[in-house]
């Protein structure tokens, strides 16, 4: 009995309380890395067997290519009213340069200007808990470094909520599309 009941504890800890998952993404000397709890993830080169497939194969219908962007304004907006978002930490740190002082003088003013509206997009679908952006340039140098890091808050209640809003909002859209297929050219002076 004691068994179980430590069993059921350990699986409401993991479903109700937050795990930090901790993504860093690094860009330099035109090389990107991706790094999760810093484990590098490792690039799989495609396998190439050398066969080649004769077969014509017909196209398939694939429903996300067919959705339209009222159908996606639909999902943004659910996800946007979800009461349960994930928490976000986010940390940015940008080195650039070129030649031209004044080109780095202009993209300094307006990569601050984007700040804003990365943040304005990030809150519709995440919590954010704290965001630092630096902006580093250089005026003799000709590089670009870019270096992002966060840490998202989530619990596999928040992951199962937003998974069951996005699946009712697909199932809402198939079905109205294949009512409007069937129904397709019907009577018209109804």
């Amino acid at each position: 009995m004691f068994k179980y009941i430590i069993m059921f504890l350990l699986a409401l800890i993991i479903i109700l309380f937050p795990i930090p998952i901790k993504i860093t993404l690094k860009y330099s000397n035109k090389v990107l890395e991706i790094y999760i709890y810093n484990k590098k993830l490792k690039k799989k080169k495609p396998l190439n067997l050398g066969l080649k497939n004769n077969l014509v194969s017909e196209p398939k219908y694939n429903f996300l290519e067919s959705m339209s962007l009222n159908d996606i304004e639909s999902i943004i907006y659910k996800i946007k009213n979800l009461k349960f978002k994930p928490i976000i930490i986010l940390n940015t740190k940008l080195e650039y340069g070129f030649d031209d002082a004044a080109f780095v003088a202009i993209l300094y003013g307006l990569i601050h200007s984007t700040y804003s509206l990365l943040y304005q997009i990030l809150i519709n679908f995440v919590k954010v808990k704290n965001m630092d952006f630096r902006v580093i340039p250089h005026f003799e140098k000709n590089h670009f470094n870019m270096g992002i890091s966060s840490i998202i808050y989530i619990n596999l209640a928040k992951i199962i909520n937003i998974t069951f809003v996005i699946c009712l909002c697909l199932i809402k859209i198939k079905h109205n599309k294949v009512n409007l297929k069937k129904y397709k050219g019907g009577n018209v002076h109804g």
